[in-house]
């Protein structure tokens, strides 16, 4: 059963990757690609070092949700009606109306299987290979054309190398993700790291309002081999102070696709984003990805400035899109009758906090370790989980 352990008004739920050995080589990046600070700007990440294994990352991802609707005998029937109702949600969910409702029960319920089924579906690849991609483009790849329509591009390309130089002379990265849901930014940002020649030991903090992502977070990580832990918080009634441990000491805070979902509560969201970066420690870096439009990324640009944030890469709109190839999860869609999301309409900022970047006294000691990955979801296929009772 899947068990839950209070932690201050929080809840923390164990993963099963935690204790597992870390490793010195993503599982996403063949050697000739590791070399840091070198890319062949004619070939594209997706193409290069991502493409194959985040197909079958999504996948995997797929069919352990799918089993997890169906039970090992199958039943369309049932998936369909599930996947479809999940995707009623999303698609008014996401529509400035649906947003805009501060109602919680007009919100998405990501705690349904059919929900997350049909989110991984239509937006994990896509997810991971743009975010990827914009990561890589801020430290040095020169491969994305980019359209500013909204603004020029901002490129520091010495701090945020310098910042990657620091983070190598680490024994472990600290990470927190606001809002991570099946954590699509935990592969881009391994992948990012590794490519660049980063090979510490990397450790992810998870917080979201559904816990229910938990199972899938976990398969995440035990991909990527990197350890992760995930906490049930909701960022608009949660008291500030319990981000403390989560942003203090993190080399790395993301939030991915995370402040636009709170736009009907922007004042009490700027309100905490702010207290967030406040205690964010000198030399740190934010990542920043969501909709380029509806205000949000003007809001944590000025929570950013008043909290002695500066920009060191900063693309106010990209229209990404994903080659049609890197989309074979997809081959689901007779079945579904549905496209996964091949083109965003995204706003992409790298702020980095005034000051120099301290190595935490804890660090812990380089592990060797495998690089291949871990099948989680191929050994649970046929494993159906029992959820505990989630209570904050």
């Amino acid at each position: 059963l899947l068990y839950t352990i209070k932690f201050e008004g929080m809840v923390h739920l164990p993963s099963p990757s935690l204790n597992s050995p870390p490793n010195t080589k993503s599982p996403f990046i063949p050697a000739n690609l590791t070399t840091p600070h070198h890319f062949d700007p004619t070939v594209s990440p997706q193409q290069a070092f991502w493409h194959h294994d985040i197909i079958t990352l999504t996948s995997d991802i797929i069919k352990y949700l799918e089993s997890q609707i169906t039970g090992e005998e199958g039943g369309d029937e049932a998936l369909l009606m599930e996947f479809h109702k999940g995707n009623d949600q999303i698609n008014y969910g996401y529509t400035d109306k649906g947003l805009n409702k501060a109602n919680s029960k007009d919100k998405i319920n990501f705690s349904e299987l059919g929900t997350q089924l049909s989110y991984v579906y239509r937006f994990f690849t896509s997810h991971v290979l743009i975010m990827g991609e914009l990561l890589l483009s801020a430290s040095g790849w020169s491969g994305v054309k980019f359209p500013a329509q909204k603004g020029p591009v901002v490129s520091n390309l010495r701090a945020i190398n310098q910042f990657l130089d620091t983070l190598s002379t680490l024994d472990h990265i600290r990470v927190t993700c606001f809002g991570g849901g099946p954590v699509s930014e935990v592969a881009a940002v391994v992948a990012w790291l590794r490519n660049e020649g980063v090979t510490s030991s990397v450790g992810f903090n998870v917080l979201d309002k559904y816990a229910a992502w938990q199972e899938v977070a976990s398969g995440v990580a035990d991909f990527c081999n990197v350890s992760l832990q995930y906490y049930k918080v909701d960022f608009l009634t949660q008291d500030p102070e319990q981000f403390l441990p989560f942003v203090e000491s993190q080399q790395i805070v993301c939030m991915s696709k995370f402040l636009s979902a709170l736009t009907a509560h922007r004042a009490i969201a700027a309100r905490n984003a702010e207290w967030v970066l406040r205690h964010m420690a000198p030399g740190t870096l934010l990542v920043y990805v969501d909709n380029s439009g509806g205000g949000t990324t003007e809001m944590l640009s000025r929570v950013a400035k008043k909290c002695r944030f500066k920009e060191v890469f900063s693309i106010p709109h990209f229209a990404a899109n994903v080659t049609p190839d890197a989309l074979k999860p997809n081959e689901r869609r007779s079945f579904y009758k549905v496209k996964a999301t091949s083109a965003l309409n995204v706003a992409f900022k790298v702020f980095q906090k005034e000051g120099a970047l301290v190595t935490p006294h804890d660090a812990s000691v380089k592990s060797g370790g495998t690089n291949q990955p871990t099948h989680f979801f191929r050994d649970k296929y046929y494993h159906r989980l029992g959820y505990s009772t989630l209570s904050s």
